[in-house]
């Protein structure tokens, strides 16, 4: 009788449970929940990759979108400067540029008259491995190799002033990309919390611009909702971008898209925006994701991009779209470079609303004032969810980022599980850090 007992209350368990697998960074987190808290697990769209990845990525370039081609470009000049996004992005640009670099030699463009940027914005330098994965040991040999990260943007002598946008962003641009007749970006499209998308003219601003370029737009994350921007191709701050980039004169494109397992399943190239527009549509099948309805707690990665908080914050933003007001929103990223060392604002002074941001910068005392656009954003989005982290950061940073902290994946599911009461769901998500989840219709 007992052994019956024992065997029925294995064969209920197995019924009525259910373990879930996260991707934390090279580890797999695991977590058990009863499948009627379970609303959803949601994972990026299965989308097979291209079967030649070389012959797709030299047909775009042959075949370019709403533009004449590596050989019209030829005639804007000779001094060429390709510019390519760093280690926070999965694109395969050691396969792109020898046959990008293939094509301006047949265009006439020689060696000597081709430098590599590498476009990091407000990053960290990128390590001399990561710059040997990205772009490969015989285009590192080849060409010279040029940098713009975090400690670009505040020398001023590294910059040329453009003057300002439409809506007044001053637009300062690093002297280099200035210099060169033909401007040409490297990158990928993924969904980005601020820009709605990725790649395009996001490799111009924020990649190569100065820190007021950069603060000036990201602030612009305090003006709308997460909704208004995410997954949103024409959205406000992608505009603002692009005029940036058109007034400094980027030429040429080529954007990848890649599926879960950071295989390839398109290539686009030829104009910025056209290109880059065309590129949203094959993105959108990998990277929009429907959910069936909003629910009381977000279980959420930020993969790949979970490297430190300031990359990690982005599974924050895919969840907030999903979350029910008043709701819970756990985010499990490993941060093995913790908070952001860039963005000293951030540990210092947490998330916190908009309005006491904006007075802390009057006051002097935020001299970052790009991390202040994020401590800003996510400050607004805990009036309305509460924020759990589990991860590498110590729970005295956690604290200090305005953030409850996680002893494990499973005490935070089962807290945000029993503060709702029997009738809350539970939403997974995985792979968040490019997602652009939406409710069902």
């Amino acid at each position: 009788m007992k052994i019956n007992i024992v065997f029925n209350t294995i064969i209920y368990v197995m019924m009525f449970m259910v373990k879930v697998k996260m991707r934390y960074g090279k580890q797999v987190l695991e977590v058990s929940l009863r499948r009627l808290d379970l609303l959803s697990v949601v994972d990026l769209n299965e989308v097979p990759r291209v079967q030649d990845e070389n012959g797709e990525i030299k047909r775009a370039i042959q075949n370019p979108i709403g533009h004449d081609g590596i050989q019209a470009l030829a005639q804007k000049g000779k001094k060429t400067l390709i510019i390519v996004d760093d280690f926070t992005r999965t694109t395969p640009a050691y396969k792109i540029l020898p046959m990008l670099v293939e094509e301006l030699n047949k265009a006439g463009i020689s060696d000597r008259n081709i430098k590599i940027m590498l476009a990091g914005g407000t990053h960290r330098c990128m390590r001399h491995e990561e710059v040997l994965r990205k772009i490969g040991k015989k285009i590192m040999k080849r060409f010279e190799i040029l940098r713009h990260d975090i400690e670009t943007v505040k020398n001023k002598d590294e910059l040329v002033d453009l003057g300002k946008t439409t809506l007044g962003t001053p637009i300062a641009v690093n002297k280099h990309v200035i210099e060169a007749e033909i401007k040409i970006a490297v990158g990928q499209i993924v969904g980005h919390p601020l820009a709605g998308w990725g790649g395009g003219a996001k490799i111009i601003q924020p990649g190569v611009c100065g820190e007021e370029t950069t603060w000036v737009t990201h602030w612009l994350l305090t003006k709308y909702k997460g909704e208004e921007l995410l997954g949103v191709v024409d959205n406000p701050v992608r505009l603002e971008i692009e005029e940036v980039a058109k007034k400094v004169g980027l030429c040429f494109i080529v954007n990848t898209i890649q599926n879960s397992k950071r295989e390839m399943v398109g290539v686009v190239a030829g104009d910025p925006i056209k290109a880059h527009r065309k590129g949203v549509e094959i993105a959108k099948k990998v990277y929009a994701v429907k959910v069936p309805a909003k629910a009381e707690i977000v279980f959420t990665d930020a993969y790949p991009h979970d490297i430190d908080m300031w990359q990690a914050v982005k599974g924050i933003y895919a969840a907030e779209l999903i979350v029910k007001k008043g709701g819970t929103i756990i985010l499990c990223a490993p941060c093995p470079e913790g908070v952001s060392s860039e963005h000293p604002a951030l540990l210092e002074y947490g998330y916190i609303p908009a309005d006491k941001v904006e007075e802390l910068m009057n006051l002097g005392k935020i001299a970052d004032r790009v991390g202040a656009s994020d401590c800003a954003r996510v400050g607004e989005l805990l009036k309305e969810a509460k924020i759990v982290l589990y991860s590498k950061i110590s729970k005295v940073d956690t604290l200090k980022l305005n953030f409850e902290y996680a002893e494990t994946p499973q005490q935070a599911v089962d807290e945000a599980l029993a503060r709702y009461g029997s009738d809350a769901k539970i939403l997974i998500l995985r792979n968040a850090g490019d997602m652009v989840p939406m409710v069902s219709k």
